[in-house]
């Protein structure tokens, strides 16, 4: 049984031969200048991944255009181009929402702490402090 189930196997120097004459497949690494051009003219990573595909039908995510550009920074310079990037993006959905006067702006209150706020919320928090607080100040 086993004959018959080896012998319905390609030989492995055919295939082999066939995998030596394979083209290599281009990874999105390959297409780095591009990227890199296209970041400095502040395309986004998700922009990029776009205009790669509808141009030249490379199929990325933007992560994945993230990954070859930043792949030989060190991990701060990594970080900066990721928080360069969300930024140019949440710049970009409010002008677009500016644009379509869907911009919606809410104003928040700053709730004041004053020391009295601030001193009962550790009390409750942990009153055997506030308490230990209170017969320090009293042996003074």
């Amino acid at each position: 049984m086993t004959d018959d189930y080896t012998n319905n196997l390609p030989d492995p120097e055919i295939v082999a031969r066939a995998a030596g004459e394979a083209a290599a497949p281009r990874v999105l690494e390959d297409y780095s200048d591009a990227i890199e051009i296209l970041r400095d003219k502040k395309f986004t990573f998700r922009e990029i991944a776009k205009w790669l595909g509808k141009n030249f039908g490379i199929q990325a995510d933007h992560n994945s255009v993230w990954r070859a550009f930043t792949k030989y920074m060190d991990n701060c310079e990594a970080h900066e181009e990721a928080q360069a990037d969300e930024e140019l993006e949440r710049e970009e959905a409010i002008a677009e929402a500016e644009a379509n006067g869907t911009l919606r702006v809410l104003a928040h209150a700053p709730v004041p702490a004053t020391e009295a706020t601030v001193a009962e919320k550790a009390a409750t928090e942990n009153p055997k402090a506030a308490s230990q607080k209170a017969k320090r100040k009293k042996k003074k």
